[in-house]
């Protein structure tokens, strides 16, 4: 009995956490999250800060591994790195504890060069009221992802249980019931907290295991996120350079602890979860797949846009060129940046794009991105679209045509795209599994750019050199600026809608 009812809440909440990453792009998910700003609470947080599938309305930070207050700045510093000024961020209240052996390493640390705004610090609230007003202005559920102490959940269920209970759809947490044998050091730092949470009634996931059972943030581990060539693989790079830290590095110090609750989050499939057996409402983390986590770790730490995408292979290719040496001048500062904005599957599109159509034009990176975004919408893999383009075969704006092709890999050799005929017009049809969208570039899109047309053709007076040299430099920055999820006009109906 236990075993059956054991799947079936397994499957479930696999479901559940899939069917919202499936869909990433067209809805993404929400989460609270709840910190004590520990060296894996970092790691973990930048995870996520490095997905455009997550949006994080608050972060609270708690009394452990540093004090709230410092946690409060150095989430300020994370959030300005990672240009995320629209996360809002509340102090938790101090423990009276002492405080761990670990604080001073936790709190010296080397951040790398901030690029952006800071996030907003909300002064004079604590952070247990302002979970508490996030709650009350949602009208869902919403995910609760703690890798600290439970300290500012219990103190919002001792304000207003009724409230947390209706909104909070789940909470996930590193650690364990305060009677359990392996509870972690979050619910050691304030068992009491641990105690009045478990016992809410609130559904729980609870990881949980041995130390040894888990995988070890190791030299190896930190050589591979080395290599990856994103913000945040830098940070988390960065972070572990300090002296002290990197000593305990190479003496195998670390594992791979409050990372596991996002990781489960993103691929709940890996892991196994049983009920606990004395709260019917906690499900504890009985096994998990340990290279295919592994895995996933340096993947969020990569340009995890493209996770939900059936991404082209290289025919011919080791692997597609991101290195910025190996580019035309111009195209060089480029190149890590577009990476980083807008994920390797659209790089790939663009790339192949502009070799495909001989010149770097507007219209044809457009339609790539396109393709791209089409393909986001319908959750259609590579080569598996039919689209219609109503692009006409005049340029400029039938360049467009060539972007599709190789975005969605429908071709007019294997005659899975069409060109219809009539007005020609800045837009295109896409066919997938008994659904389709229609994608139309946006009028102030269009117009900007047939004014930069206009204003260049004025200024060299007609197509020579200088004009091609100039829309060159044009091309450069719409693939740059333009992002395919502002861009288009979106519309999305079944194939037997009418629509």
């Amino acid at each position: 009995m236990i075993r059956k009812r054991s799947l079936s809440l397994y499957f479930s909440v696999w479901f559940c956490f899939f069917s919202h990453f499936a869909y990433a792009h067209t809805y993404t998910i929400s989460v609270l999250v709840d910190t004590d700003m520990a060296l894996d609470d970092i790691r973990a947080i930048s995870m996520l800060l490095n997905s455009d599938m997550v949006n994080i309305p608050l972060i609270v930070t708690s009394d452990g591994a540093v004090t709230p207050e410092v946690g409060c700045q150095n989430l300020e510093a994370l959030l300005k790195y990672f240009k995320r000024e629209d996360i809002k961020v509340a102090k938790g209240k101090l423990l009276g504890k002492p405080a761990p052996p670990w604080r001073s390493w936790s709190e010296d640390l080397k951040w790398p060069e901030p690029r952006g705004e800071p996030g907003k610090i909300l002064a004079g609230r604590e952070a247990a009221a302002e979970i508490l007003k996030r709650l009350e202005a949602i009208d869902e559920e919403i995910p609760y992802v703690c890798l600290g102490p439970l300290t500012n959940l219990a103190e919002a269920l001792k304000l207003r249980p009724q409230v947390v209970k209706a909104r909070i759809s789940r909470l996930i947490y590193f650690g364990g019931h305060p009677d359990e044998p392996f509870r972690g050091w979050n619910t050691n730092r304030d068992p009491e907290s641990a105690r009045l949470v478990f016992d809410s009634g609130l559904n729980i996931y609870s990881i949980s295991l041995p130390e040894q059972k888990l995988l070890r943030f190791d030299q190896e581990l930190y050589k591979q996120i080395n290599d990856i060539d994103t913000a945040a693989a830098r940070l988390v790079t960065n972070i572990h350079q300090s002296p002290t830290v990197s000593s305990l590095l190479s003496e195998g110090h670390f594992h791979v602890w409050d990372e596991m609750a996002v990781i489960f989050l993103n691929q709940p499939a890996l892991f196994k979860f049983v009920p606990s057996t004395s709260h019917d409402h906690v499900m504890r983390l009985a096994n998990f797949e340990a290279q295919e986590v592994h895995n996933v770790y340096l993947k969020l730490l990569s340009y995890s846009r493209d996770f939900h995408l059936g991404t082209r292979h290289s025919v011919v290719l080791n692997a597609f060129p991101t290195d910025p040496s190996l580019f035309r001048d111009d195209v060089r500062p480029y190149v890590k940046e577009a990476i980083e904005r807008y994920g390797l599957e659209e790089w790939k599109a663009c790339l192949l794009t502009n070799e495909f159509h001989r010149h770097l034009g507007t219209y044809s990176i457009i339609g790539a991105k396109m393709g791209v975004r089409a393909r986001e919408i319908l959750e259609a893999p590579f080569d598996t679209l039919k689209v219609v383009s109503l692009a006409g075969s005049s340029p400029p704006l039938s360049c467009m045509n060539d972007g599709l092709q190789v975005s969605t890999g429908a071709s007019l050799g294997r005659g899975t795209i069409k060109i219809a005929e009539g007005t020609p017009k800045p837009e295109a049809v896409f066919l997938h599994g008994g659904q389709k969208v229609t994608l139309k570039i946006k009028k102030e899109v269009v117009d900007k750019i047939e004014g930069d047309i206009k204003a260049a053709l004025k200024e060299y007076g007609g197509l020579n050199p200088s004009y091609f040299a100039r829309f060159r430099k044009l091309s450069l920055d719409y693939w740059l600026d333009l992002d395919r999820r502002e861009i288009f006009d979106e519309l999305k109906g079944s194939l037997g809608s009418g629509q």
